[in-house]
């Protein structure tokens, strides 16, 4: 591959480093081995055969013993393969606290690929090396070239889901125009947005610090988990885009797509376990918000605080009438109707025959 398409955007490279890899792939064994693990790599999984044999060459090692490998709010155009190691990621949402911790990536695992997929210009969450670690970074040009030399995006399932997420995480219009923001004033939805759209950070002072990212924007593949039915929840999900099944043990209630809510009734209820678990049926991407955010911006907006709350007591509501007759059907299976049976009934039910009084 060209080396203004592999190196472009990247981090500075170890020459040595890369000439022993480029070497190590001259090995068909070795370079079918790879190949192979590639394929348990969520984002190339699906891709063709072709695709993982050229990716091999077109990936550059690094090795790093610990530090910042990127910063929130940074431009970014490229991701990483963890070979081995350990990676953490965070958030800043507020300059005077410490960051976040909301993630680690262990080998096998990726990190920075909202940014080299496009559907991000910057990064949403800073990412550290906590032990030395060995990585696989991966330019977006060069993945944009090993995707249209492998049959373009006919070829790859999943990359046709993402490109309908573009720089979606830009566009504050499209944002504000989701159905679950319909019935809000606009003023209140473009507040929200304050602690959703990525910004780029802007180091130096304190001032300029304090107006440094707080978002957090997630990309789900299919088959992740948002959230699991009674694990706690302190953070709720508008999904942007994609599609997500909603199960309560193992039986599928419910499926959503783009603009609705989801974990609200935990994380603004009294019961902070989550009610249900929501998984990603295609490429999902969701803007995540901390309860207390929403809350102390409806207080600023009355109008639109009347009817979230009205939405939510509705939900809530409908929420506590399945629950409750979810535990009626249990107690019924369990113990028998609760109801007075007939004396037929009893016979036929109860001891299985037919009796004449």
């Amino acid at each position: 591959m060209e080396p203004e398409l592999r190196f472009k955007g990247l981090p500075r490279h170890d020459k040595e480093l890369l000439q022993r890899w480029d070497k190590s792939m001259q090995n068909s064994k070795t370079k079918n081995d790879f190949a192979a693990l590639l394929k348990k790599v969520v984002l190339f999984q699906e891709a063709p055969e072709s695709f993982r044999q050229q990716l091999c060459d077109a990936v550059v090692p690094a090795e790093y013993s610990g530090g910042l490998l990127y910063r929130q709010g940074d431009p970014g155009e490229w991701m990483c393969i963890v070979l081995s190691g350990h990676l953490e990621k965070s958030i800043l949402r507020d300059p005077s606290l410490p960051e976040i911790p909301i993630g680690d990536v262990a080998p096998g695992g990726i990190s920075g690929d909202m940014g080299m997929l496009g559907v991000s210009k910057v990064r949403s969450h800073s990412c550290r090396c906590v032990e030395q670690s060995s990585l696989l970074l991966l330019s977006r040009t060069a993945f944009a070239h090993l995707v249209e030399a492998t049959g373009g995006l006919e070829e790859h399932p999943l990359l046709k889901q993402l490109e309908k997420m573009q720089n979606l995480t830009g566009d504050i219009e499209a944002f504000c125009d989701l159905p679950c923001f319909a019935k809000m004033e606009r003023e209140c939805v473009r507040k929200i947005c304050e602690f959703l759209e990525p910004r780029r950070t802007t180091r130096g002072t304190h001032a300029n610090r304090s107006h440094a990212l707080r978002p957090l924007v997630r990309l789900y593949y299919p088959g992740m988990a948002l959230m699991k039915e009674g694990e706690m929840g302190f953070e709720m999900f508008i999904l942007h885009s994609g599609k997500v099944e909603v199960l309560k043990g193992s039986k599928v209630v419910a499926e959503l797509g783009g603009g609705v809510v989801l974990g609200d009734v935990a994380v603004l209820g009294s019961d902070k376990r989550r009610s249900a678990t929501v998984k990603c049926l295609e490429c999902t991407l969701v803007y995540v918000l901390n309860g207390e955010v929403v809350q102390e911006t409806l207080e600023k907006f009355p109008v639109t605080k009347t009817v979230y709350d009205h939405d939510y007591i509705a939900r809530l509501l409908r929420f506590e009438l399945e629950k409750a007759a979810d535990e009626v059907e249990h107690l019924e299976n369990f113990y028998g109707k609760c109801h007075p049976m007939k004396l037929d009934q009893v016979s036929s039910e109860i001891f299985g025959r037919n009796v004449d009084f």
